[in-house]
């Protein structure tokens, strides 16, 4: 009988994770529970529901202690402090008091009541876009999925009973999943959901495994138990590859090199190789991510995303102690170094306020600094919290989504009116508390001159600023292509907003993923930047980047650069000059 042979497919996603891997397609089902019976429990019951919730909240904290030793083992650092991330997420009063709060009132089973509530946070919090808001939503689908397994039991298929060599593919895959595959089992994923920067993709990286996103899983389907390929570095997945194309990739280079532990942090920047001073910080949104910094060299908090601090509460409902608390422990965690808060950037297609109307294009509308001068009691109460924990160390207030100086004009004279309300109830405040501008539209970066001549400091924050720029959702994947941060109109916007810093001396820093990206590095510090921040993960390879440039020779390449007409053109000399390191 003769043989049939199957015809290569090539499919096209989204590069991940690097690295190649051949193996056996393997469907994952979705991690998340499904509907689990509800009914009444007794007044007498109430406590002996609460007990089975802490100790399935226990013996959550149990497994993921376990996989962290596990991922220490493989020396997967990146992945082992996403997991003490969601250890420590476990204490957190939203998963802890909250919940039983609800169990108390609701009178209901404990599985019944904290899937009620759970499954409340995401659908209020998936009607949010900003990918940083989605990564911590994936965390908490994560934990609840997991803690839902110890009070309701059910079978479901796990990475561990999937074949040897399998290219696991989902809908989206949780950091855990990806954290408890083994490299001698796993080779690799594909998912319809994710991105670059999501917790899963660190976590793949840290493993040196090819990950690929964006593709059809209702496609993929049919080829379930298919022989494939995947290439992370590229984006693509074979099924059914030729022994043409098995030879070709015979001897892939699929393990990114490991990124040094450097020294621990200090204010004293990172120099190039003609001693040019580059301040590397970080970008936080929890306080549980302060205790890596002391390892990895940063020179302070670049940007601390505030409205991460009130999941699952309503914004109207975060008092000013609240606040104050919390960003007391944030000063005295990161002292002696310097932390810029960014205030509230909510509203529009951030959401994460229940009283926003709905807009027909949110992007466009009712959000960060608009959001806050509209709302002055939320913004007051944040200010105040702020203003007195100033004393405790180097405080900066960033201002988000600028677009006019009278924005920038009105509130700085609310902080002055709010210093002076604090000193006249007998509160410390510091004589200098730096306020800045987030450039994050065209209009900021037109006018930067101006702005940088009412501010102490401004930060690009080049994710929006290209988004808006180029007019493409960076969430949407079909467009995904037109997001590029070598385009030359983004290299042109930075030059502008840098020069009209420069005229009066206001310090410039870069917070978006550019500042992350080891290729873009050169091209940053080429146009003048001296102090980029970006994700804590990522500051040991960023570091390592700097101290082997020469900023003479980055500003030389920019005065090319400036000169291209395409993307293409910009990428290829970048690659030309200076390659990308991982």
């Amino acid at each position: 009988m003769e043989e049939i042979v199957e015809e290569e497919v090539i499919f096209l996603g989204s590069p991940i994770s690097e690295g190649v891997a051949s193996g056996t397609l393997s469907f994952l089902e979705d991690y998340h529970c499904d509907v689990i019976p509800e009914f009444s429990i007794n007044s007498s019951d109430v406590e002996k529901e609460i007990g089975r919730y802490r100790r399935a909240i226990l013996s959550s904290k149990e497994d993921l202690f376990n996989l962290q030793k596990f991922l220490a083992k493989e020396g997967s650092k990146d992945a082992v402090s996403i997991i003490d991330t969601h250890i420590q997420m476990l204490d957190d009063p939203f998963m802890t008091t909250f919940v039983e709060k609800k169990i108390r009132q609701r009178m209901k089973n404990t599985e019944s009541v904290f899937q009620a509530v759970m499954t409340e946070y995401e659908k209020e919090f998936s009607k949010v876009k900003d990918q940083f808001f989605q990564q911590r939503l994936l965390d908490i689908k994560d934990l609840s999925a997991r803690i839902l397994q110890k009070l309701y039991p059910k079978k479901k298929t796990s990475i561990q009973d999937l074949p040897k060599d399998s290219i696991i593919f989902s809908k989206e895959l949780p950091p855990s999943a990806i954290a408890e595959a083994s490299a001698t089992h796993i080779k690799g994923f594909i998912t319809e959901m994710g991105g670059a920067t999501s917790h899963a993709a660190l976590i793949a990286r840290s493993k040196g495994l090819p990950f690929v996103a964006n593709l059809d899983m209702d496609i993929l389907r049919k080829y379930n138990d298919a022989k494939v390929i995947v290439d992370g570095k590229k984006g693509t997945l074979i099924i059914h590859p030729t022994d043409v194309t098995c030879e070709r990739y015979q001897s892939p280079s699929s393990s990114p090199t490991p990124t040094p532990s450097l020294e621990s942090s200090s204010e004293a920047p990172t120099c190039t190789t003609d001693k040019k001073g580059i301040h590397i910080h970080a970008n936080i949104e929890s306080i549980t991510d302060i205790p890596v910094l002391s390892s990895l060299g940063a020179n302070g908090v670049g940007l601390f995303r505030t409205e991460f601090l009130f999941y699952g509460n309503e914004l109207h409902s975060f008092s000013e102690e609240e606040q104050y608390s919390l960003y007391a422990k944030v000063m005295d965690d990161i002292h002696p170094l310097p932390v810029t808060f960014r205030v509230f950037d909510v509203g529009g297609d951030k959401g994460s306020s229940s009283w926003c109307e709905v807009e027909p294009n949110p992007a466009l509308g009712c959000r960060g600094i608009r959001f806050l001068l509209r709302n002055r009691e939320v913004f007051a109460w944040q200010l105040r919290a702020l203003l007195r924990v100033s004393p405790r160390g180097k405080l900066s207030i960033l201002l988000p989504m600028v677009s006019d100086v009278s924005e920038l004009r009105e509130a700085k004279e609310l902080i002055r009116d709010i210093a002076i309300e604090l000193r006249a109830e007998g509160h410390d405040i510091a004589d200098d508390i730096p306020v800045g501008c987030m450039i994050e539209v065209p209009a900021a970066a037109l006018m930067a001159d101006l702005l940088a001549k009412e501010c102490d400091f401004l930060s690009i924050g080049t994710n929006d600023l290209m988004q808006y720029t180029l007019a493409t959702d960076r969430t949407a994947k079909e467009i995904y292509s037109y997001y590029n941060p070598t385009h030359p109109s983004m290299i042109k916007i930075i030059d502008q907003v840098v020069r009209g810093a420069n005229a009066h001396s206001t310090p410039v820093n870069i917070c978006g993923e550019m500042a992350s990206d080891p290729l873009m590095v050169p091209l940053l510090i080429g146009l003048g930047v001296k102090s980029l921040s970006c994700s804590y993960r990522k500051i040991p390879s960023i570091r390592e980047r700097v101290a082997k440039l020469s900023a003479q020779q980055c500003s030389e390449c920019v005065e090319k650069l400036l000169q291209l007409e395409t993307s293409e053109e910009v990428e290829a000399l970048l690659q030309k000059q200076f390659g990308a390191t991982s």
